[in-house]
């Protein structure tokens, strides 16, 4: 895939889980394991109902993930086509994170109270898209390094570069890995930057916020296709 193609990937998925963070009561649809870290935290410093959603939103993304599978195995890799694959995997996410964008606006336009159960309904559209555009990597090798999640990027790019001191090739052994060395860090900096964009837009607006990483996915869609080929 293209470099454009996984930074957008990238920008989104830290834009989503900033933007969760700040309008879903602190969950992130994104980096679905930090749920775990911040459910601890809140039962440390006082479990509130809304707390709840942390624990709600796994089996959720858990679920997709699973039925994200196994239409994928049986009906969708019966045809040898991934980049129209992973075109039409993009155009659903990019309709369940407008979901949550729209649920979000009505919302703010209204004047509702974000309970638990109003922010659970907001909360799951955006989370079944990040668990498809989790899946996508795993389902796709093509797509490239995981955009999700920068940990493992990270962790790559500081083994790469000490290796590169010492006078050593380095090359991963995880075949979602780019074979562009210069990738790694561009993701990284996009991820960070959603993450900004994320956390202000979704202050400013609210959760109709989400319209915008929406948009960006359907970009993503239009740019996907393997490096180097014409649309």
């Amino acid at each position: 895939m293209t470099r454009t193609f996984v930074i957008l990937l990238a920008l989104v998925a830290g834009w989503v889980d900033a933007g969760s963070f700040v309008g879903l009561h602190h969950i992130m649809a994104a980096h679905i394991t930090g749920n775990f870290v911040v459910l601890a935290a809140d039962i440390a410093t006082g479990f509130q109902t809304t707390d709840l959603l942390k624990i709600f939103i796994l089996p959720i993304f858990f679920i997709a993930v699973m039925a994200i599978t196994l239409v994928h195995d049986r009906y969708v890799a019966l045809y040898d086509d991934p980049a129209r694959h992973i075109r039409g995997m993009l155009v659903i996410e990019a309709a369940l994170i407008a979901g949550t964008g729209a649920l979000g606006l009505s919302v703010s336009l209204n004047g509702w109270a974000l309970d638990f159960w109003l922010s659970l309904v907001i909360a799951t559209p955006v989370t079944l898209g990040m668990a498809l555009q989790n899946a996508l990597h795993r389902l796709y090798p093509i797509v490239g390094p995981a955009t999700t999640v920068m940990t493992g990027n990270i962790t790559q790019f500081f083994i790469d570069r000490t290796r590169g001191m010492i006078g050593r090739a380095s090359r991963s052994l995880i075949n979602d890995m780019p074979k562009d060395e210069f990738l790694l860090p561009v993701l990284i900096a996009a991820f960070g930057i959603g993450c900004v964009l994320g956390a202000a837009t979704t202050m400013r607006f609210g959760n109709g916020a989400f319209l915008l990483p929406a948009a960006l996915i359907l970009a993503a869609a239009a740019l996907a296709r393997p490096a180097g080929k014409a649309a």
